[in-house]
């Protein structure tokens, strides 16, 4: 845990760079620094995330896998493309997050530069809202999230193709992207009482016909039919609703201020539609864990872009309303907020983020290389002639003599 308040400390530090006395230049040194910092601590970790070891897995299986094999493999080849070409020149599994973690951060904080009006917000609601903790446990959808999160500008331009475009990119590296193909429309829809409360009666009703609606889902789309809601346990199951109230809370503020928001950047009407569809999507996770993932997709936007505006807008409105000490208690208000849940996803060690461990400091090695010798190789020889036919064995069974073990994972097995 002490990392990661040591991330959300220095990104506090770092306000002064983002004020308006340090310019351009102090915002640029503040993304660069943060985007290099986020970058080697994701890059470093170990066993970090609860897909750590899936991902580590995939990457050395890659060894024994020509090109062709790809196209067997259940996984995004957007995805799996990269990784197989990096493993032709680096055998450690590690490469694939310091691969992953380069191709996610780095454009995160480009988008975090050119769209924020306060960088060190931007990355202190990162940190506090799980957004880096997700990312270090669902790569693929995190990556695809950051393509989604480029293609928003052209649901704010109405230009449906290229958002098309950018969608089908996003599929790449996970099926879930194609959602927003149809959230599109929706994400145009001006913020309104009304619209709200059509949203909500459709998340209610969605809530009460769940399970037969999620049946009806992964008998329709084959790569979802391990989350049958009978046999699987994210999809037998729901979340807590801290997750749900997080979010919801960052929403309904934002709503209530949505003149104010609009009026400062006419795009913060579909973060704020975007913040809507990700407590819509916590709130189905509450009745099937699985389905929050889809808040994946909609939450860099307003956590990135909208929360910094959010903050000024409260900020003003509370100085100007009951003067500068309300602005001072509001602003208060909102650190303790943030910070509780950063702590309390941290207690409840969400994703399997804790503790950090670090490939200098891990525990044990999954990667352990076993070198034959030549004692073993005359073993092998002397084994050729016996006759395996007169021997049963069953399934499970490990010829263990007699056998050459290069390149073992334990861990993975």
């Amino acid at each position: 845990m002490l990392m990661y308040y040591i991330l959300l400390a220095l990104a506090c530090a770092g306000m002064p760079l983002c004020s308006k006395k340090c310019g351009k230049w102090g915002k640029i040194v503040y993304c660069a620094v943060f985007a290099v910092l986020i970058t080697v601590v994701s890059a470093i970790r170990f066993q970090v995330g609860y897909d750590f070891n899936s991902y580590g897995m995939v990457y050395a299986d890659m060894f024994f896998r020509d090109v062709d094999d790809l196209s067997l493999i259940k996984m995004e080849k957007g995805f799996l493309m990269p990784m197989y070409f990096f493993s032709l020149g680096f055998e450690n599994y590690w490469t694939v997050f310091v691969y992953t973690s380069i191709v996610i951060y780095l454009p995160i904080f480009a988008l975090i530069y050119f769209n924020s009006s306060k960088p060190w917000i931007s990355v202190c609601a990162f940190l506090c809202f799980g957004i880096f903790f997700n990312s270090l446990c669902f790569l693929r959808q995190i990556m695809a999230a950051v393509i989604l999160a480029y293609a928003i500008k052209y649901v704010c331009g109405r230009n449906y193709l290229r958002f098309i475009i950018f969608v089908i990119a996003a599929s790449a590296f996970h099926w879930s992207a194609l959602l927003m193909a149809a959230l599109y429309f929706f994400l145009r829809i001006k913020p309104s009482w009304i619209y709200l409360g059509v949203v909500s009666a459709g998340t209610i009703l969605f809530c009460i016909f769940s399970h037969s609606a999620m049946l009806f889902f992964t008998e329709k789309f084959y790569m979802y039919r391990g989350y049958n809601p009978d046999t699987s346990g994210e999809a037998m199951v729901g979340l807590p609703p801290r997750y749900t109230i997080m979010f919801g809370v960052l929403f309904i503020v934002c709503f209530l201020f949505r003149k104010k928001l609009i009026e400062k950047n006419p795009n913060n009407g579909i973060y704020i539609n975007c913040l809507m569809f990700t407590t819509v999507f916590e709130a189905m996770g509450m009745r099937h864990a699985i389905l929050s993932r889809f808040a994946i997709l909609t939450y860099l936007p307003p956590i990135l872009y909208l929360l910094p505006d959010a903050a000024e807008a409260v900020f003003d409105y509370a100085r100007e309303k009951k003067g500068r000490l309300a602005g001072i208690l509001s602003a208060a208000a909102a650190a303790v907020y943030s910070v509780a849940f950063y702590t309390i996803l941290m207690i409840n060690n969400y994703n399997g983020v804790v503790p950090y461990n670090t490939q200098f400091n891990r525990p044990y090695d999954i990667f352990v290389e076993i070198k034959a010798t030549e004692e073993d190789a005359d073993e092998f020889e002397d084994e050729e002639d016996y006759d395996y036919e007169d021997e049963d064995f069953e399934d499970g069974d490990i010829e263990e003599e007699g056998g050459i073990t290069i390149d073992t994972l334990p861990e993975f097995q």
